[in-house]
Formats: C-alpha cells, structure tokens, sequence
C-alpha cells in the first residue's frame, strides 16, 4: 500500500486505511486522488482532472471543489499535501512528503477550492489553515443572495460589527465567507476566520481566534486583553461564524475590540443578535418559492428552486429536465419552506429516489434529509442535527413551549399559545420571555398586524418539535387541547382564514384552516375524541362552505355524521347536527352522490329545526328542499316548497327574504310553463334587489346566489319567448357578478345550464364554446362529478352543431346521459335526451328513441320540468316521420299512420307552446311539421303554418331555429309568401336530394337549437 500523509491507499484493491482502520470515500474522490498522485507532484488543470475523472461528460467546476474539499477533509492534519496553484490547478506534494516541501512558488500563494458549507476557505486564517495569502478564493455567490450580499458590504463600510441572524441551516456561513471574499477583494485587508462551532467555554473562544492569529501556545499574548489590542492593530475583519451557543462571550469580545480600535470590522453568523449597541444586524430569510400554478419559466426564475435543480443536477445531470419535474421541484421547495440546507438535502436525495420520490416521502423530512456533505459541519449533515443544536441551546420553559407549539400547523397568537402550550401555573412573564427566547433562536417565526403579533414555525422547525412532543409522551394531551381551543374559535369568529387572510378581516381571526383540519383529524384517530370532533366539524363546514371547498366540506360533513350515529344521543347539541346534514346535502350533488340522499338530510334538518322551534334553519331546511326537489326535476314538490318559504317571508320583517322567496317560487314556475307570469315576478325581484344593494345575497346553499339564478332563469325565458338577443344579454348580465365575486360551485351551475346552451340556442357558437371551455376548467379545478358530465353532453350538442359524426356522438353522450339520471340529477337534462332520442333515429334505432321519449314525457307530465315538454312532443313527432320515411312506399299503411301520428305530436307541441307563451318550442315543431307539408307537395299548409312567426321573431337573427325559417320559407313553393322578409345576405341552402325529397336538405340538426 502506498502511503500517503496518513493515510494508506491501494489503488489496485482502491481501498483507504487511516491508522489501520478502513475509511470510506467516494469513487469519484477516489479517481481524483489516483490522477493526482500518478502525476508524481506535477501541477494537472482542473480539466484535465475533469477529463480523467468524467471522460466524455459535462461537469461544473463545482463538483470538482467538492470533491477536493473531501479529499482534504479525509488527509485532516495532512490537508495541505493537496495544493491548489492559483490560474493552473491542483498538485500533490509527492509520497507525503511534508507542506513545507510542496514545489510552489513563494511568491504565488495557494487558493483553495470553494469550501463545503460550513467549512472556511484555506486562505483565510484560522486554527488548522496558517497561511494567511494575498489573494482571495473567487467565491461563487450563494444563490439567490445577491440582495443580502450587498446590503452586508454596504453594512460592513459603515458599520464596526455586523450580524447575519437566521435559522440553522439558511446559509448564514455560505454568505459570510462569500462577503469576506469579496471584501478582501476591494479593500485589500486580511481576513482572520474564526469557526466557533467546537467553542464551549470562553477560554475556548479566545484559544480559537488565537490559533486563527497564529499566535504560538506559549505567546503570551493568548490573554484576553493581549490578544484584544492585536486583534485591534491588525486591521482584518474577524469573521466570528456559528456563535449562538457562546453568544455572550462573543458579545464582550466585540464590545471589548470595538472599544480599542472603531474601524476594526467584525462580521458574525449567529442564530440570535448579539444584542450590543454598535451590532448592525441583519436577518436572513429563507429563499423565495413560487405560488402554485405559476408556469415553468416563472418557477425557474425562483431561487430556492434555482439552487435545488443546481444541485440535484451536479449528482444527476439529467433530472429535471420536463415542467412536470420542475413542477415538482418547485413543490418541494414550498414544502420545505425554502430552507437552504433543506433544500440542498433533498436535492442529494434525487440521484436515489428521484424527484417524485423526494416529494412523496417529504412528510418525513427528518429521516430523509440527511446526508450532507462529509466535509460539512456536523450538524449540516442532516436537517435533525441542525434543530437538535438550537434545542440543546434552549432553556427548560423555552424547550417546553416549543415542542408544544408543533401542534400549530400555521399561524397562530398569544391567545393560542397560552390556551394550548402552557401549563395553568405557568406565569406570562415565562410565557412571554420564552417566545422572546424561540424568536431569537430564529425557531420561532413572528409577524406583526398593526399592534397584533402572530407567530409560525416553519414546516421543518413543526417536524422537529412534534417529534420532541412525542418524545415527551404529550402528543394527546397537546393534541386535545388544540382541538377544543380550535373549535372555540372556530365558533366565536365564524370564518377560518387561510394563511395571509384577507384585507379588512380581524387579525385576531385570521387563524389557518390547516391547524382546524389538524384537529379534526385527530379527532377522529384512535386516540382523539369523536364527540369534540362532531362539534368541531359541525362548527368547521360553514367555512369550507364559504371557501368553496366542496369536496372537503361534503368528506368532512359525511364523516362527522357517520360518527354522529353511532354516539350516545346528546353528545352534541342540535345545531351542530342541523349545520353537518345541510352541509352534506349542500354538496353531495356536486360530488357526484346521489341526489336522493340530500331529500332526506334536508327533512332531518327540518324535523330538528321546527322541534327545536329554529326559525333560521327551518327557512333553510326549506331552501334545501326547494334547490334539491328543483335538482330531481319534481316541479310540483318545488312549488309547495317555494310557497312556504314565501309564506314564511310574509311574516317576517326582512324585505329581502320576501324578494327572495318571490324569487325562487317564480323560478319554479318557469319551470312548470308559467314564463309570463315567472318573468315579470323575477324582473321585479331583480330590481328591487338591485335597489337594495343584495347582489351578493345568499340563501345558504351552495351554487345558490338568488339575483344570479334570477338573470340565469331571465336568460333561458327571453329565449324560450323568441328573444335570442335579449337572451344573450342577459347571460352576461348574469356572468358578471358571477365571475366577479361569486365563489363555487355557482359559477359552473350557471355555465352548465344557463350560458353554454342558451349561447348555443341563439346562433353564438363561439361565446358557446368559450363558456364550455371555463367549464370544463372549474369542472377539473374543483373535481365537481355532476357538471364533468354534463360539460360531456353540452361538448356532444357544440359537435353536432359543427357536423361531428352522429354515431361518435352518441357514443360519447349516453354514458354522461347516463351517469347524470343514476344520480338522481334531472335539472335541465331533457335537452340531452331529445338529444339521444335524434341520434338513435338517425341510427335507425326508431323503438328506442321512441321508448325513451315516452318515459321523459310521462315524467314531464306527472312531475318533472314541466316547460320541455312541448320540446320533447316535438322530438316524438319528428322521429315519427324519420320512422315513416324509412318505412319507404312498401309499407304505406303503416307509413301513413306513423305521419298521421307525428301530425298529432306536432300539433300537441305548438298547443302547449303556446299556452306556455314559449314561442321558440313553438317554431321549433312547426319547422317540422311545415317541412313535412313541404316534402308532401302542400307548401300553401307550410307558408299558413310559418307565417304567424313574423311578428314573433327577429328574422335577422343568427339564432339556427329562426335561421331554419327564413331558410324554409325560400324554398320553391313558399318563397316570396306574403309576409316574408327579404334579406340581402342568406344562409346557403343544400340542394334538395331528388330521392328523399325536399325535406331531407331541410332535415333539422340534432337539438342543438340549430333548427
């Protein structure tokens, strides 16, 4: 074995042996040594080591210098037998041979590498590196420092003593030694680098900057006073790194230097300020993460996920490379709070487990991230020993408080600290002096609102202390104590507001929704408390509701109540089991539960609310009843329950209660064919809650905003009156407080069943499509089961539209179709069945399309959406004929009695519209039926038929059905009939096929509206 320093080394077996004990290195490390030591003393460049030892790959220069720096780790005392010759590369001073021999120049002063974290620079004097060289290290900038650098440089010149205060492991050392670079640099003076890591006495600490000054063991200068008065004369900056744990003897050494000589510049690294009057300080902050959704260039620009990509990528080049990684990363550094050190863990972790990997395991944070670099500190070489050395500094009451404080997963106050982590014989002078001591230690995180303080601990520092709470044994009884706090103030305040809050909320509010689904969670584990859990969820949905959170609010709702059922009766109060049924009955519908079970939540609520004699919750048992019955298309139910809402409003003294029952009763009789009647209750409704100022009045259920629904029912009644233009109108009228101020799921109802197919109805294809596209966006955001089908069937009706393949159609439609009517969810679905009934027509499936109009119209007829029912006879009867067709001259009885039929259907069709006053269902069946007079050679019964509609519609309108008349009436036979209007431009017309007749060019689209 070759002996070098003192180390032995084999490069045959490549194995090290250090005073005859094996030592582990890395293979890469291991090359280097190899071509350094076959070089025999000869100085190589650090490309040609690079090409040595990375033949054919692109390598930073920075793995070069960390592999150094590990090499010289492991030489410990024989360091310097690794020269690094400044502008050529790197030696080995030859068969371990001593420093003092190394062939290099005297007057050319070494350079190292750039250090490990944690480790100084050899040109920097200190107690192993003697030498105190001329020139600088050119050390690269720690990333995303470039602010803090300047602002320290600034500090330096007119400042004697400057602290960088942080968080373990924020790279308060990787900054000071880049400053002190850069101030040698520029100011020519010497650096005297002091690391206190290993310091536990004050002694210790004088012995320290003594080696630094390389003053001999028995120079008696090594005294106090001595050893001030050179500090003093000798004009360096004393860079004081790692000094919390001996901060008070740093603190005098300071003052102490600052009293001889003003210029002398000290620079400290410390996880609290020094606290003396001439410290500058400055707090170091973790690095800047992006926000969620941002797009990949922007993440990029971030310099947290800078500094991870850089160096998961110097150990696995090709990580990294796609947005969804990127993307990923970028989480990682969010989740870690943008910790340096954490963040550099975690890089190391890739090349094993991969990004996904480092992500999905972050929940562990303190097992995983380990695995610094060898030359690093201890304490930087896994994120545990960096809070095991704050902890350790910390006094018993500061210890207490602050493994108590992990059970807070965001912000949080005063109040909170005392109700949750002290003791009751715990005074507020301890409680106040140990949030002074986590703050200091930079374990704690404070901001201040106006006069009101609140604190956070990161989410590494909240790891750390919940592993010292379970240490500890108080986990439950820390656990019980927040739940119970939490659903206090939950109660008191109402609202739960996300981290950051919302301007002009009481700070005192302001408290994260995270910490409560903490303690509901922990209610329910096997340890927590069922029955606080309840009450706290029942106390909780009312936020979720506000938030939108649909899916949460219905998992947490419908976990509370299971639990609720199998409780001694009496464990929670009526109010808290009324708030989790209407919660759950609220959102079960957008999940895609069935819509029966909300039925019977709402009249639990209603049997509760009038035993317990609770007028609030008995007029919102009814709005639940009066929305689902609407959901099930039980128009009649829906009448009874929007009267006794009314009913209820009558006696009441609150005018918009009153506007807003009126509202909703109209509503419902829009939806039984009253359109008159139903539009002139709503346009009062709407202006008088628009004089009231209630646009945002809410009846406390989701996707239920009343002026909204009011536009939304206005819109589909100006269509269904003729009105396409004012249609349009009025969905935008509709559209702008929604997108506005209105929350989910209101927005995707109003799209699904108002914008999309009344933009379609009125010939606006484009606005049709765009509204379907932010459909299908909420749709996917918020994961509402409901309207991704009935975005599906509203995409098969745009196709159609355009020509799309009517087998494709149908095959995407009936499953969607399908899904929608399992659930229990009518609300304006008919269109999509007449949609399904004319596919399977033109399919020559004539039974079934037949068959599934017939049960739609006997549920119209007993019970359901009432107003489509001239729609579905007008489908009926157009099948009919597409039937008689097919039949062909063979079959001419049965032709003629399918004709004779499809005449009564149509007829039956505009009888109804008519008295429905529904001039659109109106045209739609005489379209057919004149199209049918047509292609039966009696066009003088089609112009008598067509003729009323001048004066009922907007001839120029793009909507298709009037488009289909003004089309029809140019045929030969019926053009220029007295009363039709001539138009400069019209719509191109297919010729007529000689074999089927003219009403096969005029045949309508599917129930697109584009008839």
């Amino acid at each position: 074995m070759l002996q070098i320093g003192s180390l032995q080394v084999s490069f045959e077996q490549r194995s090290i042996e250090k005073d005859g004990v094996s030592v582990r290195i890395g293979a890469r490390a291991f090359d280097i040594l190899e071509v350094l030591y076959r070089a025999n003393g000869a100085i190589l460049s650090k490309d040609d080591i690079m090409d040595a030892v990375w033949p054919g790959q692109i390598v930073v220069e920075n793995r070069l210098q960390v592999h150094i720096a590990a090499l010289r780790t492991l030489l410990g005392v024989d360091r310097d037998l690794i020269k690094t010759v400044p502008g050529r590369g790197y030696l080995l001073i030859a068969k371990g041979a001593k420093a003092s021999e190394a062939p290099v120049t005297p007057s050319t002063p070494s350079t190292p590498d750039i250090p490990a974290q944690g480790e100084a620079p050899a040109y920097i004097a200190t107690a192993t590196a003697p030498e105190l060289p001329a020139l600088p290290l050119l050390v690269e900038p720690p990333i995303g420092r470039a602010v803090e650098i300047g602002q320290l440089l600034e500090r330096l010149e007119r400042s004697p003593a400057t602290t960088v205060v942080g968080a373990g492991g924020i790279g308060k050392t990787a900054l000071a030694l880049h400053v002190a670079n850069e101030w040698h640099s520029r100011s020519g003076r010497a650096i005297c680098f002091v690391e206190l890591a290993r310091a536990t006495s004050d002694d210790a600490v004088l012995a320290l900057v003594a080696d630094a000054l390389k003053l001999p063991a028995d120079d008696g200068r090594r005294h106090a006073d001595a050893l001030y008065d050179a500090l003093a004369g000798s004009g360096c900056l004393l860079v004081l790194d790692n000094a919390e744990h001996v901060i008070d003897v740093v603190a005098r050494l300071v003052e102490a230097l600052l009293v001889r000589n003003s210029s002398v510049r000290v620079l400290v690294t410390s996880r609290e300020a020094l606290h003396i009057r001439a410290e500058s300080v400055l707090r170091l902050e973790p690095l800047a993460v992006p926000e969620p959704g941002l797009a990949t260039q922007a993440m990029l620009a971030y310099p947290a996920v800078e500094l991870f990509l850089c160096r998961a990528r110097s150990l696995a080049v090709a990580c990294a490379a796609d947005e969804k990684s990127i993307a990923l990363a970028a989480d990682i550094c969010r989740r870690l709070d943008g910790l340096p050190l954490a963040i550099e863990l975690a890089a190391a972790r890739v090349a094993t487990l991969g990004i996904e990997g480092v992500a999905s395991r972050l929940d562990d944070q303190l097992d995983l991230l380990t695995g610094g670099l060898r030359s690093a500190l201890p304490r930087h070489q896994t994120l545990r020993a960096t809070f095991e050395w704050s902890y350790a500094l910390l006094d018993a009451p500061s210890r207490i408080l602050f493994r108590r404080l992990g059970c807070f997963t965001g912000p949080f106050t005063f109040d909170a600290v005392c109700a949750v982590a002290t003791e009751p014989g715990m005074s507020i002078t301890v409680v106040v002096s140990s949030l002074g001591e986590l703050t200091s230690k930079s374990l704690l995180n404070v901001e201040f609102h106006g006069s009101i303080a609140t604190y956070r601990l990161t989410g590494s520092t909240r790891a750390y202390a919940m592993e010292k709470q379970r240490d500890e044994g108080e986990v439950n009884v820390i656990a019980s104590r927040h739940m119970r706090y939490m659903r206090k103030r939950v109660e008191e305040n109402r609202l739960v507001i996300a981290e950051g809050g919302q301007d002009g909320t009481d700070v005192s509010a302001r408290l994260s929704l995270d910490d409560a689904r903490t303690a509901y969670d922990w209610a329910f584990s096997e340890n927590g408390d069922p029955a606080q859990g309840v009450a706290l969820a029942g106390a909780l949905v009312g936020t979720l509701l506000d938030a939108s959170l649909v899916h949460e609010c219905f998992e947490r709702s419908r976990r509370a109540l299971d639990r609720l059922d199998t409780l001694p009766a009496g464990s929670v109060d009526v109010v808290c089991e009324m708030r989790l049924c209407a919660a759950c009955a609220s959102t079960l519908v957008y999940v895609g539960e069935n819509v029966e079970t909300a039925l019977s939540l709402w009249q639990r609520v209603l049997r509760l609310a009038q035993a317990a004699r609770d007028d609030a919750f008995t007029t919102r048992a009814l709005w639940g009843l009066w929305n689902t019955t609407l959901s099930v298309a039980d128009i009649h139910a829906s009448i009874r329950y929007a009267t006794r809402i009314q009913q209820a409003a009558e006696h009441g003294d609150s005018r918009s209660k009153r506007l807003l029952a009126g509202a909703m009763l109209a509503i419902s009789l829009h939806c039984f064919g009253e359109h008159e009647q139903a539009r002139e209750r709503l346009e009062y409704a709407v202006a008088a809650l628009g004089e009231t100022g209630l646009e945002n009045a809410s009846c406390g259920t989701p996707g239920m905003e009343p002026l909204i629904f009011c536009y939304g029912t206005l819109a589909r009644i100006a269509w269904l009156q003729g009105k396409p233009a004012h249609a349009m109108q009025l969905v935008e009228a509709s559209l702008d407080p929604a997108r506005r101020d209105t929350l989910e799921p209101t927005l995707s109802h109003l799209l699904a069943t108002v914008a999309v197919p009344v933009a379609l109805q009125c010939g606006d294809l484009q606005a049709a499509t765009r509204y379907l596209a932010l459909l299908r966006s909420q749709v996917a955001t918020h994961r509402f089961a409901v309207w991704e089908d009935y975005a599906q069937c509203l995409s098969v009706q745009i196709d159609l539209h355009r020509g799309v393949d009517q087998a494709s159609a149908l095959e995407r439609l009936e499953p969607a179709l399908q899904r929608l009517v399992a659930r229990g969810f009518r609300r304006v679905i008919a269109p999509f069945i007449v949609l399904s009934a004319e596919a399977l027509a033109h399919a020559g499936r004539f039974a079934e399309a037949a068959g599934r109009l017939d049960d739609a119209i006997k549920r119209s007829e007993s019970h359901s959406e009432y107003y489509f029912l001239p729609e579905l006879l007008r489908a009926k009867g157009w099948v009919a004929l597409q039937h008689a067709r097919a039949l062909g001259r063979a079959a001419h009885g049965e032709r003629t009695e399918r004709e004779a039929q499809a005449r009564r259907d149509l007829n039956a069709a505009m009888a109804l519209a008519s008295e429905h006053g529904a001039v659109t269902w109106k045209l739609r069946a005489a379209l057919d039926l004149a199209a049918h007079y047509i292609d039966g050679d009696e066009p003088a019964q089609a112009v008598a038929l067509l003729a009323p509609f001048d004066a009922l519609v907007d001839l120029g309108s793009p909507a298709p059905d009037i488009q289909r008349l003004v089309q029809l009436r140019q045929r030969p036979g019926t053009a220029g009939a007295p009363g039709v209007r001539t138009r400069s431009l019209q719509p191109s017309i297919p010729d007529a096929d000689p074999e089927q007749g003219l009403t096969q060019s005029l045949r309508p689209k599917m129930s697109t509206g584009a008839r």
